[in-house]
């Protein structure tokens, strides 16, 4: 072997966390021989976690006509590549059941690269916006979690590079580490908390891919074409293309993100995705629906998966004071209900409400703890399986009796309650001249019965339809109650 290609397949070993030996040669002559040169591709890496039950693809290049044997400690044999006239190589393993002790593999021409330390388990991607970026540091219980954090806990957490591209960009440039704290002080709060919880219910290790950045709208995450062949959302799509953010480091380019956080992650197999935005989108929320519909499509498309296998889920923003002069009136409780209507036109997806833990002053709460766990609530029932979660309840329907109208709430468990004992707050009622009074509200198993003497013959109804006022009433498990409009057409006014 040239001195030349051994430091640079050193090189290439020691970034992405594995080790480097000469081996003797193979067999002398054809086809049998070792391959000369050897790199690895980056979606195999040292301290990673390989999603259990699910192939996963190791590749690379070698010398043409070549061969690379591929060792993995939980399978009996190797198994041994010939190398594409092109350089390239390419083989799939099966991960086996998810567990805590380590597993290597081994890849070997004439020098064998050993990636060391990797766990099977669950892998998510988690994404958004400055909410799902957020760092562990700076987040209510964040100190205590890294203090306690080491090496030896069972989640590996790879962090995506901030960055963008016109085009897709093939590999990417970011490696697994374990769970300390100095990997945690800058990592997705939500992710940790989520992953933690996910740990503690399935006992198998997760791997948390955090790609997020603050102020970015959901186009620059999903595949620029899909979005520009969508006559729903093209239009107000290409006024964010031509309209660079208040942040001026974040990406406005449709695409944009997509290409170069997301496209690179393809070769990695994931249990799922939970995603955090909706703030940079609250001008134009009833786009948004099908706007995330369209990326969730696009990215199991990338990862070649059916929907079955690929759930989407969305954390809903929190009640914040208007900022800004948005171009529709009530933007946050508009977006609010947005992310659910978009959970359900999404298959295989979720929506979590976090209307009582949020900061009225403040966009970014610093209590991603309730978040994260609401989030492995989701996941625990409609992943893996585990019935009986505290969910949010959300609008199901409504029906009119004489003065009364009568709203009904899916995934209302046990039944509804209020947090403090007295009758549920923040619903309205209006009748056909569209002007809206607050209704006295009723309990009744997973009903609400509302009336307003100013509304004798109610035609609409809403709850929270708010910036900063939210809704006293919960699951009888204590997850609040998702706000709803029973209307499509828009609000004439705004609340003062």
């Amino acid at each position: 072997m040239k001195r030349t290609d051994f430091l640079i397949a050193l090189v290439v070993c020691c970034a992405m966390g594995c080790s480097g030996k000469e081996e003797p040669a193979g067999p002398e002559g054809g086809n049998g021989r070792l391959s000369e040169k050897l790199t690895v591709g980056p979606s195999l890496q040292a301290h990673m976690v390989m999603q259990q039950n699910k192939p996963f693809t190791i590749s690379g290049t070698g010398t043409a006509g070549q061969y690379v044997e591929i060792s993995c400690s939980w399978e009996e044999k190797s198994s041994r590549i010939q190398v594409s006239a092109d350089g390239s190589w390419r083989h799939t393993v099966t991960a086996p059941n998810g567990g805590f002790n380590a597993q290597q593999v081994t890849v070997s021409g004439k020098q064998t690269l050993t990636f060391d330390d990797i766990l099977i388990g669950e892998v998510w991607v988690c994404s958004g916006q400055s909410n799902m970026w957020w760092p562990l540091k700076d987040t209510e219980g964040g100190l205590s979690e890294m203090i306690g954090a080491n090496a030896s806990l069972p989640i590996r957490l790879l962090h995506v590079p901030q960055v963008q591209a016109s085009a897709p960009v093939a590999t990417l440039p970011a490696t697994w580490q374990p769970c300390t704290a100095g990997s945690l002080e800058w990592f997705s709060a939500v992710a940790y908390f989520f992953g933690k919880q996910l740990v503690e219910a399935l006992q198998v290790p997760v791997g948390l891919i955090n790609a997020s950045w603050g102020d970015t709208t959901g186009e620059v995450w999903a595949e620029r074409d899909a979005v520009l062949a969508n006559d729903a959302i093209r239009e107000q799509a290409l006024k964010q293309d031509a309209t660079p953010r208040a942040d001026a480091q974040a990406p406005y380019r449709i695409g944009s993100a997509f290409n170069a956080m997301i496209y690179p992650l393809r070769d990695i197999p994931v249990a799922g995705v939970i995603w955090y935005q909706g703030e940079a989108n609250m001008d134009a929320p009833g786009t948004y629906p099908a706007l995330l519909a369209t990326l969730a499509a696009s990215w199991r498309k990338l990862w070649g998966v059916e929907s079955a296998d690929f759930p989407f889920y969305i954390a809903q923003i929190c009640p914040y004071q208007r900022a800004f002069d948005y171009q529709v009136n009530y933007a946050n409780p508009n977006m609010r209900f947005a992310q659910q209507r978009a959970s359900e036109q999404i298959p295989n997806s979720g929506v979590i409400c976090n209307d009582d833990i949020g900061d009225i002053h403040d966009i970014h709460p610093r209590n991603k703890l309730d978040v994260g766990k609401r989030f492995a609530f989701l996941a625990l029932e409609n992943k893996y399986g585990r019935t009986g979660q505290p969910k949010s309840p959300l609008y199901a329907g409504h029906r009119i009796i004489g003065n009364t109208l009568e709203v009904d709430f899916r995934h209302a468990g046990s039944g509804l309650k209020t947090v403090d004992g007295l009758s549920p707050t923040f619903f309205e009622l209006a009748g056909a001249d569209r002007v809206f009074h607050p209704a006295n509200a009723e309990i009744s198993g997973s009903t609400v019965r509302l009336t307003a003497a100013a509304v004798p013959e109610p035609a609409y109804a809403r709850l929270g339809w708010s910036y900063t006022r939210t809704t006293n009433l919960r699951s009888n498990e204590g997850l609040p109650v998702g706000v709803f409009k029973t209307y499509d057409w828009a609000e004439p006014a705004e609340e003062p």
